[in-house]
């Protein structure tokens, strides 16, 4: 990645962060949330306040004056929005009718965004299909697997996107810049084209992704294609291990700017080691996939952990938020002699079973090895598993619930909700270059030593009520 690729994604990270910050910190104060946990809005019906609906199938059909989060299985939103509108869920849509005065922010297996929306489109799911009579007053800003707009469509500012394959039928009114393994352009950009795109003769053809997604749209072929009734209005800037010209039939207004990878990305081989360049190692995908891996594994975690251990989880949040300093300071403590201890604990057992061979009692010195090692790996593993995301558990949930608690406090399921936007929130922050390790040692130590105030809590507990009831 280049110093201005990183630039550009490090901005764009900053941009995401402070969005989704501001979204919290501004929201209105906590009696103007209504709740609702049927998933219905009929048309007959206003909302003049922050709508926060739920369900298996949320279908909303009126008005809400005010921000919407939809969350459920099937999302449909055919009402009207004066406000920003959030969709979660497999498969969420805002159809021809639906309205969005604000921005749209939607995470999901499957998208479709028909109507009009006021503000940005803000997208990452596997598929987005942008509908032949949407209008999007702003930007578009997505990541995923296929993006489609139809003939029709309109997006009055410019696009951002990262995909594998990205079919471009509509209109862009000033300027597109995309990561992609297939990129075909059939509509109007107004403005330039800054495209990175695989070699079509070398590229990945994603059809693999399709195995277990049959309801996606099929894959096209790597590289790009402008077609003869494309509209550029300004340059065509593309960096391909392969010259496209060839495929460019839809000649822009400006010039066509062909460039190769960075010398020494392209010079580099891969080995039996090293996975392949291609789609997958573009600086885009890489983001994008890294931030979904960490989010999908830490709610994984997350789940499991308020499913299992809810209490003692619980206990460990409390003590972040009661005693936040003092869990940073022994968090560094129990970092530095967690791992200080496995080196001094190894060298004791090596020493010991040393010591027992040369006093001919080697039977017993392979058991103090087998054990004694097999134990530290156990406790090394376990530590490490703490070390890189119970602490990030710990340190999520504890701003997921002071959120949700100022939100949202008669919310149902309100521990799920913590989980999701503090997840959410460290995910998107530990993205950003720099400032996201800073993010992530923070998160770690405040974790880790919440953690350990809890394992003595929980220790101190039997003690304290035998001493309260004496036999």
């Amino acid at each position: 990645m280049n110093a201005n690729q990183r630039k550009y994604w490090a901005g764009a990270a900053t941009f995401f962060a402070l969005l989704l910050i501001s979204m919290f910190l501004f929201v209105r104060p906590v009696e103007a949330t209504v709740i609702d946990d049927d998933g219905s809005l009929p048309a007959n019906e206003t909302v003049n306040d922050d709508l926060l609906i739920t369900g298996n199938n949320v279908i909303l059909d009126g008005t809400v004056n005010g921000t919407v989060i939809a969350a459920g299985n099937r999302v449909i939103v055919n009402g009207t929005i004066n406000g920003d509108l959030f969709m979660f869920g497999t498969d969420v849509i805002l159809s021809e009718g639906g309205k969005v005065t604000g921005n749209l922010f939607g995470a999901a297996r499957y998208a479709e965004v028909r109507g009009s929306v006021g503000g940005s489109l803000f997208g990452g799911s596997t598929a987005l299909l942008i509908g032949n009579n949407a209008k999007i007053g702003r930007n578009v800003y997505y990541g995923g697997y296929s993006l489609e707009s139809l003939a029709g469509s309109t997006v009055n500012t410019d696009a951002f996107m990262g995909v594998y394959q990205a079919i471009l039928n509509g209109e862009i009114k000033r300027n597109l810049r995309v990561s992609a393994g297939a990129l075909e352009i059939n509509g109007t950009i107004g403005g330039d084209v800054v495209a990175e795109v695989s070699s079509p003769e070398g590229g990945e053809t994603g059809s693999w992704f399709l195995t277990f997604q049959p309801a996606l749209p099929p894959a096209i072929r790597p590289g790009m294609r402008v077609s003869p009734q494309a509209v550029i209005g300004g340059d065509l800037k593309y960096t391909s291990p392969t010259d496209q010209s060839p495929a460019i039939q839809g000649r822009p207004g400006g010039q066509i700017i062909y460039q190769t990878p960075v010398p020494n990305e392209a010079a580099r081989k891969p080995s039996i080691s090293q996975p392949p360049r291609g789609f997958f190692a573009m600086p885009v995908v890489k983001t994008v996939v890294n931030l979904l891996r960490n989010l999908i594994t830490l709610l994984l975690l997350g789940g499991l952990v308020l499913w299992l251990l809810p209490n003692f989880f619980q206990r460990t949040v409390d003590e972040a938020n009661r005693q936040p300093l003092a869990s940073t300071g022994v968090g560094l403590l129990s970092l530095l002699g967690g791992y200080a201890g496995v080196l001094l604990a190894g060298a004791l057992i090596f020493g010991v079973g040393i010591l027992f061979s040369l006093i001919t009692l080697g039977g017993l010195s392979n058991a103090i090895f087998g054990i004694g090692f097999s134990g530290l790996a156990v406790f090394l593993a376990s530590f490490t598993l703490l070390v890189a995301y119970g602490s990030k558990l710990v340190a999520s949930f504890w701003i997921g619930q002071l959120l949700v608690r100022q939100i949202a406090p008669q919310a149902k399921n309100p521990r799920l909700w913590a989980l999701l936007s503090g997840v959410l929130i460290y995910v998107i922050l530990r993205a950003i270059p720099v400032f996201g390790w800073l993010i992530g040692l923070l998160a770690t130590l405040i974790g880790l030593g919440a953690i350990w105030f809890a394992f003595q809590s929980a220790r101190q507990r039997p003690s304290i009520t035998t001493e309260e009831n004496p036999a």
